[in-house]
């Protein structure tokens, strides 16, 4: 993840919308020249002239680019949001708990210092800690979405009866019918 922001650019007070502004023009401002770079290097590859024979394929691959250069960041975004996440007090106490109670089951109560009782409980809290971490970044994501008025989008399984409920026009279902 390149920005050139801030130290922390994922960081903003959710309680103050000039904060989320800053962090999100940031943001874009980083996608943005990530997607400039990633299309120079497609277009310095390229022979002289061969964009002109197929302008349309050309453009295909620009946006298909950028769709891969955007879909990195988020990725890298988010797995940066959840390793910090991961480090916050609530994830730390949630690891803590897990790491103790799978100590204290009743096949490890008689040794739960020994090396598969640690080996279990650390397994167990390091799954508790990542389960924390998913839960804080969507809290904070629906809160982000709240205070910025944005709607998420719908998901697939609760669009697809709505679109295939709707009739057909005439055009169409004839030339699916011939």
């Amino acid at each position: 993840m390149k920005t050139g922001c801030s130290p922390r650019p994922w960081a903003a007070v959710l309680d103050d919308r000039d904060d989320i502004d800053a962090v999100i023009a940031c943001v874009r401002a980083s996608l943005e020249a990530d997607i400039k770079h990633t299309q120079r290097e497609f277009l310095e590859s390229v022979e002289p002239g061969e964009l002109d024979t197929d302008p349309v394929g050309a453009a295909s691959v620009l946006a298909f680019a950028s769709l891969q250069t955007v879909e990195a960041a988020l990725s890298d975004y988010r797995s940066n949001a959840l390793e910090r996440l991961g480090r916050t007090a609530e994830a730390e106490a949630e690891a803590r708990r897990a790491f103790r109670t799978e100590q204290n089951r009743r096949w490890f109560r008689h040794n739960p210092n020994g090396a598969e009782a640690i080996a279990t409980a650390t397994k167990a809290a390091d799954t508790a800690r990542e389960r924390t971490a998913k839960y804080l970044l969507t809290t904070r994501l629906e809160q982000l979405r709240a205070r910025t008025g944005q709607v998420p989008a719908a998901p697939w399984t609760g669009r697809l009866p709505e679109i295939a409920a709707r009739p057909l026009d005439i055009d169409t279902a004839g030339g699916l019918i011939a």
